[in-house]
């Protein structure tokens, strides 16, 4: 018996190439869960919670089966579970688990990387820790793309990766993804969401394979499985007849009670129908003994060892409890005289093999699911012998030829499929803009969106009226997400959590904490990262900095002298200009927003000014004591950030790079109420 293979866990197909981090992604399965997604995400940006919630940029966008429950905005920081647009997909259940992913490095926007992953396991613990699953990936580098000459390996990357573009676009019109598509009309914040999605759709459209190359990559938009699967056999592995064909299962169909079962039978006949597979062909069957639903029936099992089909249990280590959840068929020659699998192919994806995975388009009552099939090359049915380069099959399916189920009494049933409610449909708003005001913070609906048919829950889950300019007043801190019902159900439906989006253009964020210098420095100098453990722990408030924070109108320590603060303050405008003039041109609206936030965090937060430091009991407005300090010598040291020496090369005087960053210093001015003083600049210069 062959040992059995233990691939990397899922979680580890996120860790980006060398020099890059995770830039955006698209992931779909029939479910996920926080656990495995904090994971996953976590490994594809390298930052932990506690920076990716500071941060409140999205990095994942999800869309799952409408029956699964939502995963609340800001429970896995830069993960955004996308609802479904409504009730009546074009296919029965989103089965399909596909990541296109994108990476980049931080400082060179010209290098970045694409990566494709179709896997037959969900985005769950239990696929990692319970499940046998299969996966497989492809990853292409921008400089392969944009090279002149390419090899037929390189065409076929690009064709497999192109075709998942082109399911993801499809797909995404299934989910409500404003706030990570690119709309001219979109209000900065809301751009900030969606700039790297825009990036990871502008690199994928460079993909142009050859007009001839088929790709590997298969989904049931349009046709089922059953109907693609002879004709890409042939394009990927040749057109030669096969004696064996093996299929693998998590789940089988059900409601059948004699003859052999269908979809392998169907299967099989549409293969020697395309004169792939011989019609004495071994056909093998790997099941788990305790879910086999039809196949555990009396007549269905007589009918299959009449047909001299085999069952096998899948491979597994001694004292392995996981439970085989893979799909795959797998097809090649055994000739008497050799080990290696001649002509063989292999198939692997989400459809299981039933008549609503394997048998039926979504437009007859199937479910959208994606693999792929490809050329399997390289392999031997058993092991081959230290000197052997052929790999035993059992090393990359869960195959083990030694275990056979002869007995009708070892196979059970199993329960059948669930019955599933729809739990989550989108609302009307995509989401909430925060709007703090002089005296009350606001929540208010996006611009072209109406809200008009759904009820907004407050903090108390209260129903809440819209004022005269059509927001809603909102006690209390910032929230991550805001509950929403639909005027037609009643209060004990099921909620949908929308999102909230600060004036900073951060999602479902926690709110902004004091810092000081030092603390802001390292904010900048990390982007466009986040240090992990720089303002506040994940559960636990952090400490007020000593002597950093003076509270409006409180005695405080004594004023520095005014040289003292000017070498302070050059001391930041330093760092800023450093960090801002290599700034890649894609990162520039981000970097602004960064900036902005950065600096409003050293001075005055008005969130913190009208209800209180909640959790430090501070009821004044509160600002450092630099931008204190900053006050009575009169200097508005930021306007120097607008002058060329301080800008990357692209950022001209007009240009919306410049008016972006203006924007930001301006507010930022107001904010340290230091937009009317002299100009860092000239006091200096006249200082000599």
């Amino acid at each position: 018996m062959a040992a059995p293979h233990l691939p990397p866990s899922l979680v580890e197909h996120a860790a980006p190439p060398t020099d890059m981090t995770g830039h955006a992604g698209w992931i779909c399965g029939f479910s996920a869960d926080a656990d495995f997604m904090e994971a996953f995400v976590e490994r594809f940006t390298g930052q932990g919670r506690s920076a990716r919630a500071e941060l409140g940029r999205t990095f994942i966008g999800l869309c799952l089966d409408r029956s699964q429950e939502q995963i609340p905005p800001g429970d896995v920081p830069g993960v955004l579970h996308l609802p479904a647009r409504n009730d009546a997909p074009p296919y029965r259940l989103m089965h399909a688990k596909v990541a296109l992913l994108a990476f980049r490095n931080p400082t060179d926007e010209s290098k970045w990387a694409l990566r494709l992953l179709v896997t037959t396991g969900n985005w769950t613990r239990q696929t990692t820790e319970d499940s046998i699953d299969l996966v497989w990936r492809i990853d292409l580098a921008a400089e392969d793309v944009l090279a002149r000459e390419s090899d037929d390996a390189l065409e076929q990357h690009m064709a497999d990766i192109a075709a998942a573009r082109d399911f993801w676009r499809w797909l995404r019109q299934q989910y409500q993804c404003r706030l990570l598509e690119g709309d001219a009309r979109a209000e900065k914040a809301r751009e900030i969401q969606g700039a790297a999605f825009a990036e990871l759709d502008r690199w994928t459209n460079r993909l142009k394979p050859r007009p001839n190359t088929t790709p590997r990559f298969i989904d049931t938009r349009e046709q089922a499985l059953i109907v693609q699967m002879a004709n890409r056999v042939k394009t990927h592995a040749g057109s030669q007849r096969r004696n064996n064909l093996v299929l693998g299962s998590g789940f089988w169909e059900g409601g059948q009670t004699a003859g052999l079962p269908l979809v392998p039978r169907t299967i099989a006949k549409a293969l020697i129908d395309a004169s792939l597979l011989t019609r004495s062909a071994k056909i093998t069957l790997v099941v788990e003994s305790d879910k086999c639903a039809a196949l555990a029936e009396e007549l269905v099992f007589n009918s299959m060892r009449e047909a001299k089909w085999s069952l096998l249990r899948p491979l597994k280590a001694d004292g392995d409890m996981r439970r085989l959840h893979a799909k795959f068929l797998f097809s090649a020659n055994r000739q008497a005289d050799g080990k290696a699998c001649a002509s063989a192919w292999v198939y692997l994806g989400s459809g299981n093999l039933t008549p609503a995975g394997f048998l039926a388009a979504p437009s007859r009552g199937g479910n959208l699911e994606a693999g792929v099939i490809m050329v399997a090359d390289g392999l031997s049915w058993e092991p081959a012998g230290t000197k052997s380069q052929l790999t035993p099959v059992g090393h990359v399916l869960p195959v083990d030829w030694d275990a056979h189920i002869t007995d009708l009494s070892a196979l059970t049933a199993g329960d059948g499929p669930p019955d599933r409610d729809t739990r989550f449909i989108a609302s009307p708003v995509s989401h909430f803009v925060w709007k703090p005001g002089e005296m009350a913070n606001f929540l208010a609906v996006p611009q072209g969106e109406d809200a008009t048919g759904i009820i907004i829950l407050g903090p108390s889950n209260q129903a809440l009226t819209p004022n005269g300019s059509g927001h809603f007043l909102w006690e209390g801190e910032q929230p991550a997400h805001v509950g929403v019902r639909r005027l037609d159900q009643n209060e004990g439906a099921s909620t949908v959590l929308v999102p909230v989006l600060d004036h900073y253009g951060r999602l479902a964020a926690r709110p902004l904490e004091p810092i000081d210098l030092e603390q802001a420095i390292e904010l900048l100098d990390s982007f466009p990262a986040v240090p992990e453990g720089g303002n506040a722990g994940d559960d636990e408030d952090p400490p007020a900095p000593p002597d950093t924070r003076i509270s409006s109108g409180a005695v405080g320590p004594a004023t520095p002298d005014a040289r003292y603060v000017i070498r302070r303050t050059m001391k930041l405008i330093e760092a800023i200009a450093e960090r801002q003039t290599m700034v890649p041109k894609a990162d520039w609206t981000s970097w602004t927003q960064r900036l902005q936030c950065v600096l409003t965090q050293l001075g005055n937060l008005p969130e913190l000014e009208k209800l209180g430091r909640r959790r430090h009991d501070v009821k004044e407005p509160t600002r450092s004591a630099l931008v204190e300090a900053l006050l009575p010598i009169k200097i508005n040291p930021l306007s120097c950030l607008r002058e060329p020496p301080f800008l990357p090369d692209y950022v001209k005087r007009g240009s919306t790079e410049f008016l972006a960053l203006d924007q930001a210093l301006s507010a930022v001015e107001a904010n340290w109420e230091v937009a009317k003083f002299d100009r860092l600049e000239s006091r200096v210069s006249d200082g000599g």
